[in-house]
């Protein structure tokens, strides 16, 4: 049986890279039995892979004040290739985390899916102040057998010139399997792997969200399911 470990952003301050504002990550790195697989989580502001094809889409989650552009891109799995991030602050440094607190070692054969999720806040009128806070609540709605229960994820952070950003990583490293055991690890993975989740999102302390947003991820894709704003009735 695989099971699943949810490693949540705040692990980032073990790394100091919780001092990057603005970003948001959520990882799940799944287990393989028999196998020591070492938990990363990573966080990034571009993502390290070069000449890898990408989709891209743009929901809007307007509210009577704030004009709300969600943008997201979908990147091409990984079938064991090295995942790395970088902070556009400083391009050349790579971001790796690591369980033993390592972090200069990224996984270095990845098998998984991963977005990078893009939120824009601006006001609709001259007199609004600039949206100073994003905060995400994320439920489990199901998964496939074997994976752990999970407690919602709940995480507040600054918006950088009304920008905040979210990432998304389902997978495994398969560093640790036996090379001719791969290919089989890899199939039965992406057949039996799979978990929906419901996030809901909010601007500067609302007790009301903004949006909701359910998301699939599988090993081959993270996609969304649905994406719905505010009610116009509630809007105003």
């Amino acid at each position: 049986m695989i099971l699943a470990a949810l490693v949540w952003a705040p692990l980032l301050a073990a790394a100091g890279l919780a001092r990057i504002p603005g970003v948001s990550v959520r990882m799940v790195l799944l287990r393989i039995p028999g196998v020591s697989v070492r938990m990363v989580l990573l966080v990034w502001l571009a993502l390290g892979r070069c000449g890898a094809e990408e989709r891209e889409a743009v929901y809007r989650l307007d509210t009577a004040d704030y004009r709300i552009e969600m943008g997201v891109r979908f990147f091409p799995p990984y079938v064991g290739g090295r995942l790395v991030f970088h902070n556009s602050l400083n391009p050349g440094k790579e971001l790796c985390y690591s369980g033993s607190g390592d972090s200069s070692a990224c996984i270095e054969r990845f098998v998984g899916a991963v977005a990078a999720v893009t939120y824009r806040v601006q006001p609709r009128r001259k007199n609004l102040p600039a949206a100073a806070t994003f905060r995400e609540v994320v439920k489990v709605v199901s998964q496939s057998d074997g994976l752990d229960d999970r407690p919602p994820y709940i995480r507040e952070q600054p918006l950088v010139q009304g920008v905040g950003s979210d990432i998304q990583a389902f997978g495994y490293d398969e560093s640790a399997v036996a090379e001719r055991e791969r290919a089989a690890v890899r199939a039965e993975s992406r057949a039996r792997m799979w978990r929906v989740y419901r996030q809901e999102l909010f601007l500067n302390g609302d007790s009301e969200p903004f949006g909701v947003v359910e998301w699939k991820h599988t090993l081959n894709r993270i996609e969304v399911v649905r994406a719905a704003g505010r009610p116009a009735a509630d809007r105003q």
